[in-house]
């Protein structure tokens, strides 16, 4: 995405929500997707914490699953000493809300967690984690898949492979199919 393009995307969401701070990232929607302040993040990702909040005290939920992406060893350019994860924080906090509500609304999700981590990862960090609970199993598999697709498609989020030679590469990201 060019700098013009994403100037334009950042004009639009901001026309959407508005100015009113009633608006702002720290509102709650009421299927509770993930908290605004835990989609982006430098820190490391609680696994423990995302798994707590798929617990489902009211039984709605037949089926969880969780995707959890990692850095590893080698990559596009070669093989890979660490990645860095570069973003748009805000555009991307927004992204990844309309993802949960499209996802909601097209698989039934009852409960859904994301959070991507950007900075500089070690191999083995988690980098990226999808958590959602559904009531069939089918349908949370193919929402997980779809939502995965969706951010590599949609959200701002930049990488950049550190090699073991000492060189730099930004990686061109590729697309999932979801059929």
């Amino acid at each position: 995405m060019s700098s013009r393009d994403l100037q334009k995307e950042t004009n639009k969401f901001e026309l959407k929500s508005g100015n009113d701070s009633r608006n702002s990232m720290n509102n709650n929607d009421s299927l509770e997707p993930s908290s605004p302040s835990q989609r982006i993040t430098e820190s490391e990702i609680d696994l423990n914490n995302v798994l707590d909040s798929m617990v489902d005290i009211e039984g709605q939920s037949g089926a969880t699953v969780i995707f959890v992406g990692t850095v590893r060893n080698f990559g596009m350019h070669g093989k890979v000493k660490e990645m860095y994860y570069e973003s748009y924080s805000k555009m991307a906090e927004k992204k990844i809300k309309n993802i949960e509500k499209l996802a909601i609304e097209k698989y039934g999700i009852k409960k859904i967690k994301i959070v991507h981590r950007i900075g500089e990862l070690a191999l083995g960090n988690n980098s990226v984690i999808i958590a959602l609970s559904t009531p069939h199993s089918k349908d949370a598999f193919k929402a997980c898949k779809y939502i995965l697709a969706k951010i590599k498609q949609e959200v701002p989020i930049w990488k950049k492979e550190i090699l073991s030679k000492g060189d730099e590469k930004w990686v061109e990201g590729k697309s999932i199919k979801t059929n």
